[in-house]
């Protein structure tokens, strides 16, 4: 049996030389690999400057390229970053209508809050600490997919980020952190479609493989539906 595809958001960034560059990390390819996965690099279709113009809509055109990438995967991750563009919140909308397995990390997360409202994130202080594995602790909602899935109720969580989600969007929240501080969304109704605000990708524990694990085996299931 074949790996499932797993469509992975480039994120963009500027080399040394200033020229522009679109991109997944490293850690993004090794865990889809290393859990059963192909990663396959999702590229937006606008020509412009992604890292100083985030808010050009989508064109007709646009998102029917945008649609052919997504329809070859059997699985999408949103990946973090310092920005949310449209192409992204255009991913996750699809992949919803599909009901195809969606991962959310970081940014990623937020993007799945944002992808079909007007949310607009709080910068936040203290949860950006690139030097340790695990940062704080988080609470596991029991009774959620996650809950289900991680088997805890608090673990410790590697989250780096700098901003916030004032809600939620039309996703159920399924872990907080100290502050009130949304760490976990879910839909417990779709197959896999859950969003996280730390890294499982960069660690190595045993909540982080079974997140990834049970997102790997949404992506099979969806791939032999197809």
């Amino acid at each position: 049996m074949r790996r499932p595809i797993i469509g992975v958001s480039a994120r963009p960034y500027i080399t040394d030389n200033g020229r522009n560059a679109l991109v997944i990390l490293e850690s993004i390819r090794r865990a889809i690999i290393n859990n059963g996965g192909i990663p396959h690099i999702i590229l937006p279709t606008q020509d412009m400057v992604y890292m100083n113009n985030r808010e050009t809509p989508l064109t007709d055109e646009d998102k029917e390229i945008l649609n052919a990438q997504i329809d070859m995967c059997d699985g999408i991750l949103m990946p973090g970053g310092d920005f949310m563009y449209f192409y992204d919140r255009y991913i996750c909308d699809r992949a919803n209508e599909k009901d195809m397995p969606l991962l959310g990390i970081c940014m990623g997360m937020q993007t799945m809050c944002n992808y079909n409202n007007e949310n607009r994130n709080i910068f936040i202080e203290g949860h950006k600490d690139l030097e340790h594995d695990y940062v704080h602790s988080v609470n596991i909602i029991p009774g959620t997919k996650l809950y289900d899935i991680v088997g805890k109720s608090k673990i410790m969580v590697n989250s780096i980020h700098r901003t916030k989600v004032p809600n939620s969007g039309d996703y159920t929240i399924s872990a907080r952190a100290e502050g009130d501080i949304i760490e976990a969304i879910e839909k417990k109704d779709k197959l896999f479609n859950i969003g996280v605000q730390w890294h499982p990708e960069r660690t190595d524990d045993e909540p982080s493989k079974k997140i990834l694990t049970a997102f790997i085996d949404a992506c099979k299931t969806y791939m032999n539906k197809r």
